[in-house]
């Protein structure tokens, strides 16, 4: 099998500034919140009250500054179509405000109405920390398999959402291959040694994750791992009904690299992973 290495990892690159328009991403942010807490709401109805009671000690002993009411931002006008959340506008005014609070925007920015200039450490952690957060406290609420196998439930009805009208986007293996090695500007910093397809499988090994640098100061790598790479699997499988992703090692957990095997189900029946041995001695000359 041949192997080609795609793009270059930059060590300057969370340092660089992004562009964040932070009323935009909002919507987004609260809206996957709203997915969790509906999560909860269908999993573990009868103790949904002690989950949000216990978010809201949480980010009442964070937040200590109201940005929104500084703006005149009206959260209500931001929960509109979330059904969850909306009954929980003081909740959501605090998670919002927590995101604010991590851009380190100061107080002459107007963030409100204009794109606000941030760098992708600062943006990644503002978007990162508050969703590490809600497991966190998930966990002191529940069992943690339970938290855990109800977040795992929340990131792929989630995920599903969001692609609903994208499914099956990639007929084949090849054609998700094609878009791998694609270099973009997002895709370019991204550095990973791709095998060609062989037998219905795509090998990947991912060699750096800025999500992971990003928290490097946050210790419970398994909800970092959760956090910043279980959607991953959701995600193949919406590229293609027939696909399946296998990982098994990954930077958030402390590991060197990422190890991914996508598997097309149509042409093997074969998911067993490879051994680290095998990742470890591949390279673009093998």
């Amino acid at each position: 099998m041949e192997f080609r290495r795609i793009g270059e990892y930059r060590p300057d690159y969370l340092e660089e500034i992004y562009e964040h328009q932070v009323l935009e991403f909002a919507k987004r942010f609260l809206k996957k919140f709203d997915n969790l807490l509906r999560t909860v709401k269908a999993q573990q109805p009868k103790r949904m009250a002690e989950y949000t009671a216990n978010l809201e000690v949480r980010y009442r002993g964070i937040v200590r500054t109201d940005y929104l009411a500084l703006k005149s931002v009206d959260i209500s006008t931001l929960l509109a179509g979330l059904a969850c959340l909306r009954e929980f506008p003081e909740l959501a005014g605090f998670y919002l405000n927590y995101h604010i609070r991590l851009l380190h925007l100061t107080g002459d920015k107007r963030w409100d109405s204009e794109k606000v200039g941030v760098t992708h450490r600062i943006f990644l952690r503002s978007a990162l920390i508050p969703q590490y957060t809600n497991l966190q406290v998930l966990t002191e609420t529940f069992p943690r398999d339970e938290a855990v196998r109800i977040f795992k439930h929340h990131i792929d009805d989630y995920i599903r959402e969001g692609l609903a009208d994208q499914e099956d986007r990639y007929q084949t293996l090849e054609e998700f291959y094609e878009n791998v090695i694609q270099a973009t500007p997002e895709s370019s910093v991204w550095e990973r040694v791709v095998g060609e397809v062989e037998d219905g499988k795509l090998v990947i090994r991912k060699e750096c994750c800025y999500w992971d640098e990003a928290l490097d100061d946050l210790v419970d790598r398994e909800l970092k791992y959760l956090v910043c790479c279980y959607g991953d699997f959701e995600n193949i499988r919406s590229s293609n009904k027939c696909f399946k992703m296998t990982m098994e090692l990954t930077i958030a957990r402390g590991d060197p690299y990422c190890d991914v095997i996508v598997h097309d189900t149509r042409i093997t029946k074969d998911y067993a992973h490879p051994p680290k041995e095998f990742f470890d001695s591949i390279s673009p000359d093998s």
